[in-house]
């Protein structure tokens, strides 16, 4: 296995309480990437520009960008595209490019107990002061177009208690969070999608920003 990307020991010793977590499957991991691996990818993480958006949605707050000629908000019912994004470091060219290998989605599978296939979706989510995300699920119809949704951050600084992190829900209400990650560096939260995968984030009410990836694979 490629041991200089994701410390794969580390979450594949974690797949048993990814799939037995309820309400539905699901799991948080700390880190996820090798240490200089992970470095590379903290300090080139793209600065917000002209090629980012702020979604205008009252059930959520976030400035997005999408990967190369993929905006954040999907391209309809096309797959994204395995390509380069010139304006990014070499290291978050070569992690999405590992994301369409066998190898990763292979593990992904063993993690999850789910039979995956490909990468759907992958976007940037950089959120500030005052964003947040409404407890909501994405397939409440069992449409599923995706089957395991992932979210890794890359945040510093973040202390016990600090909203901000994808929290997972019973519920359509927030009183009813049942994990919620504090660890927001190095670290990811994974889940099934399902009907009742019900999760969002806190308003966040602290300067700190938090840089992450979201992807979703089918």
């Amino acid at each position: 296995m490629n041991s200089k990307i994701i410390n794969w020991d580390n979450v594949l010793s974690k797949s048993d309480i990814f799939k037995n977590n309820k309400p539905f499957p699901f799991g948080f991991i700390e880190n996820v990437f090798e240490p200089n691996f992970y470095k590379m990818l903290y300090e080139t993480y793209p600065k917000v520009d002209s090629q980012w958006y702020k979604p205008t949605d009252f059930t959520r707050s976030a400035t997005k960008r999408g990967f190369g000629n993929h905006i954040a908000s999907g391209n309809g019912d096309k797959f994204i595209e395995c390509q380069k994004d010139k304006n990014l470091s070499p290291a978050w060219n070569e992690l999405f490019q590992y994301l369409f290998t066998d190898e990763f989605i292979q593990n992904m599978s063993k993690y999850t107990g789910i039979e995956l296939t490909k990468l759907r979706h992958f976007a940037f989510h950089y959120n500030e002061k005052g964003d947040f995300n409404a407890p909501h699920t994405h397939h409440e119809n069992e449409d599923y177009t995706y089957k395991v949704t992932v979210l890794a951050y890359f945040a510093k600084g973040w202390n016990d208690g600090d909203p901000g992190g994808t929290y997972i829900a019973s519920e359509e209400d927030e009183s009813t969070i049942v994990f919620e990650p504090y660890n927001l560096d190095n670290s990811l939260v994974c889940f099934a999608e399902t009907p009742k995968s019900w999760h969002g984030s806190r308003y966040q009410i602290h300067d700190k920003p938090r840089p992450s990836i979201q992807f979703t694979i089918f």
